[in-house]
């Protein structure tokens, strides 16, 4: 890398110029331009014209001992006892850049792009004519006005192995993966995690932090490829993150939702009420929006204690009931429950058999137990 933070510069390819306020990693810096504005900006399209020998950011005792053979200005040291200083911040101060860059941004109008995020997946096929036999290109797409820094990583044996990261511009897209056929056979759990922010005055965002459990026979299904705004080709497209979505689920009355929740229970029970006539099967479904209204405040420990509490409740009820089978569904997230209910199977409930349950009708992640 060529640039350093303070470096004046031209664009290679474009007219104008500006600053570097910052280095986003060995390829990408960030530029404020003449006009403010902050921009994300390869190292290898840029032109330096003024560079700087070191860079401003010390704490606030290291000009006490900092070498006598090299003067520093006065706008560069340190000044403890000045009325803007904040007492409760931090001991790191601010290069000049730094700090005109942040009045600049918090003096601009708010964005009238709006304020809605919309960050998604998507599978896209390399070879159209046979989606279910292709290889797949794994795209992460920005569907808003605000610029997203990334990282997309894989779980793997309770870790996670990271895939791409970056920074994405509002209403762009990012080739960050290709998986093969092959690759596609198993279960894949994708973790995306999100920052939303804006070179102006913004709105702020929840960060994001998402658990995506690809099911690998959806991508023998020709219907599951579908005609989008993103892509001429059909793909396999995932929501992660869509505050548009949000704003509709609040704007529906509580009455249309009761109405709503009544009419997909009908079916559920009349399915659930076959299965323990005709094949002594009950399913339990232990997601945590199932068992409670609203878990969104709730730590992951509470949300693990409610979801073990529901399971030992039901399979008490099922022994005590004489239950031939009982369905448990999970899902497959970080493992953490299945490992619970199977930890406490083999302790508590070890004269009962359980195995993976069907693949076609819950792929991976669902337990059945059998109690009789």
């Amino acid at each position: 890398m060529r640039c350093r933070v303070g470096d004046k510069v031209r664009f290679l390819n474009d007219v104008g110029g500006g600053k570097v306020v910052r280095l986003i990693d060995k390829k990408m810096v960030l530029v404020e331009t003449e006009d403010g504005f902050e921009m994300p900006v390869l190292d290898s399209e840029l032109v330096v014209i003024d560079s700087v020998s070191e860079q401003v950011m010390v704490k606030s005792n290291d000009h006490q001992s900092m070498p006598t053979n090299k003067k520093v200005s006065k706008k560069q040291q340190p000044v403890a006892n000045e009325e803007e200083e904040d007492d409760s911040s931090d001991d790191l101060y601010f290069a000049p850049h730094q700090k005109s860059s942040l009045n600049k941004a918090f003096t601009q109008e708010k964005d009238p792009d709006g304020d809605s995020v919309a960050l998604l997946l998507a599978f896209v096929p390399i070879n159209q004519q046979k989606k279910t036999d292709s290889n797949q290109e794994l795209y992460i797409i920005n569907d808003s006005s605000y610029r997203v820094a990334f990282a997309v990583s894989v779980w793997e044996n309770n870790m996670v192995k990271p895939v791409s990261s970056g920074i994405l511009l509002p209403d762009s897209k990012e080739l960050i993966s290709t998986y093969s056929r092959e690759e596609l056979t198993n279960q894949l759990v994708i973790n995306v995690q999100a920052l939303f922010f804006k070179n102006r005055n913004f709105v702020v965002q929840q960060p994001e932090h998402y658990d995506l459990t690809v099911n690998p026979a959806k991508f023998y299904k020709e219907g599951a490829y579908t005609e989008n705004d993103f892509f001429d080709e059909k793909a396999i497209v995932y929501s992660i993150a869509d505050t548009r979505k949000e704003e509709i689920l609040k704007s529906v009355s509580a009455k249309a939702i009761e109405e709503a929740i009544k009419e997909k229970d009908k079916p559920t029970a009349a399915k659930a009420k076959q299965n323990v006539e005709n094949a002594d099967v009950e399913e339990i479904d232990l997601h945590i929006h199932e068992l409670i209204d609203n878990p969104s405040g709730l730590e992951p420990g509470e949300i693990l204690e409610i979801q073990m509490a529901r399971f030992t409740t039901a399979i008490e009820g099922g022994i005590k009931g004489k239950t031939k089978k009982m369905v448990f569904i999970h899902g497959v997230g970080n493992g953490k429950l299945k490992h619970e209910i199977r930890k406490l199977l083999d302790k508590q409930y070890s004269k009962y058999r359980y195995q993976d349950a069907s693949f076609k009708e819950y792929g991976f992640g669902a337990t059945i137990v059998f109690l009789r």
